[in-house]
This record gives structure tokens, C-alpha cells and sequence, in this order.
């Protein structure tokens, strides 16, 4: 901790940042004094400086009336600057909350904006962002079903730097299998279905009676050349088989 104050005494904002924190709601084995207010003005501060975090912890104080008193209207100001300004997870709660789905009271409900801050934060990479964006599109939500821009957005979340991808994999298996917004392709769909291993085992089953072995084989290839190429591995890729009792074996 005292590294932690010398830190942030010398003007590191990241320092600053995380001081201000932990003067709000003490955290055990940091010896700061727990003083809300106090650690309010320091996030005042650093927002007046530009460090952007700041504004999406001020948008939680004042929406639960942390050492300030509660306004949902000052709240919502935080939350929508450092989403102009381009933070991933202001975008995010700003979405959820247009689309129905977040915060009491903060605003009213608008696919529209729902839509338009969802693609805000995917284009940045958040894969959850995109994957209900996807969703929106394909259920028609806040609009007409576009099915096209529905896989566009499901098939850039695979790639994206934030969140897991595996989130992503049920609705590819799913378009790539009915040919929602793409062709129809098997191999695809049974690729990500094996990638959710054990999850997915009933999808692969389903698909099973539709495909030859070769193709059952090339989508396994496909499922563990994934799996090498992004070093993260799932059962199936070692031969395992989900058991009763919760193993693999």
C-alpha cells in the first residue's frame, strides 16, 4: 500500500485511479481509510484530467448514491460521456439499458439506441455486444429481420480481442446449420458444436444423422485445428467422454 501512495503522491493516474477506489469501499489489507466522499472528489478529479474510468465509476456512485447523494439523471451523464468517449463497458451497461434489460430508471427503453450502442462497443471487439447485436438482427428486435447483417455480426464475434468466443459458438452452429443469413454447412455447424464439447453433444448428435463419416471427421479436424490455433482445448479434443458423475474420462 505504500507503494500504492507513493505512486499516486508522484501523479501516476493509474496509481490515482486505484486509490480513489479503495478509499470508497476499503478493501482488506490495503491500509487506506474507508471515506466515500473523499474518494468521490478523487474520481472527480481524475475525470476533470481525462482518465475516463473515473467517469464510469462516478456513474455508479451517483446511480446508487455512493458518498454523494443518489441522482439517476447525474448518473446517466457520467455513463453517456465515457461512452462517447469510448469505454468498452459504459458502452455495454448503456446498451443493456436502452434494449430493456439494464438499470431501473436510468432510461427508457429504444432498441434503437440499444442497437446503436451495441455496435459502438463491438466494433471495439466486445464479443457480447456483438453476439446480441446478432441476435437483435436475426429476431428483428428494434427493426425488420436482417438476417445477413444477423451472421455478419455472429461470425466477427469469433475474432474479437474481448470477452470468451465460446459464447459465439451455439448461434454459429446454429446459422451455419439452418443457413440463417449464409449457407447451409454441416461441417461448420458441427465444428462449433464440438467446440461447446460437452454442451453441444446433442446438436452433434442431431447433425450426425445428416453427414457422412468424412464429413464428421473434416469437422472434427476443423473443431481441433481451432483448438491448437488458439491454445484452448475442450474434452473431445483429447478423446473424452462426459460421464454421469461429471468427469471425463
Amino acid at each position: 500500500m505504500h507503494s500504492l501512495n507513493a505512486e499516486a503522491g508522484s501523479g501516476d493516474l493509474t496509481s490515482r485511479f486505484l486509490l480513489a477506489l479503495s478509499t470508497i469501499r476499503n478493501v482488506s489489507n490495503i491500509d487506506v481509510d474507508e471515506d466515500p466522499v473523499r474518494g468521490r472528489r478523487m474520481l472527480e478529479e481524475l475525470w476533470e484530467v481525462g482518465v475516463v474510468d473515473a467517469g464510469l465509476s462516478l456513474f455508479w456512485l451517483f446511480y446508487n448514491g455512493v458518498g454523494v447523494c443518489q441522482n439517476r439523471q447525474l448518473s446517466k451523464l457520467y455513463l453517456e460521456a465515457s461512452a462517447e468517449y469510448g469505454l468498452i463497458k459504459s458502452q455495454q451497461i448503456l446498451a443493456y439499458a436502452y434494449n430493456g434489460n439494464g438499470l431501473v430508471g436510468l432510461v427508457n427503453k429504444d432498441y434503437s439506441l440499444a442497437k446503436f450502442w451495441f455496435e459502438k462497443a463491438a466494433r471495439q471487439g466486445d464479443i457480447i455486444s456483438a453476439i446480441v447485436l446478432s441476435g437483435m438482427y436475426f429476431e428483428g428486435i428494434g427493426g425488420v429481420p436482417n438476417e445477413s447483417l444477423a451472421f455478419d455480426w455472429i461470425s466477427r464475434a469469433e475474432s474479437m480481442p474481448y470477452g470468451d468466443p465460446f459464447f459465439a459458438f451455439s448461434s454459429l452452429g446454429m446459422y451455419y446449420e439452418k443457413g440463417i443469413g449464409t449457407d447451409v454447412n454441416l461441417i461448420q455447424a458441427y465444428k462449433y458444436y464440438d467446440l461447446l464439447s460437452p454442451a453441444g453433444d446433442d446438436e452433434k448428435a442431431r447433425l450426425e444423422a445428416q453427414m457422412t463419416p468424412e464429413q464428421i471427421r473434416e469437422a472434427i479436424r476443423l473443431s481441433r485445428q481451432w483448438q491448437e490455433e488458439h491454445n484452448i482445448y475442450v474434452p473431445s479434443y483429447y478423446g473424452l467422454e462426459y460421464q454421469e458423475d461429471g468427469t471425463f474420462q
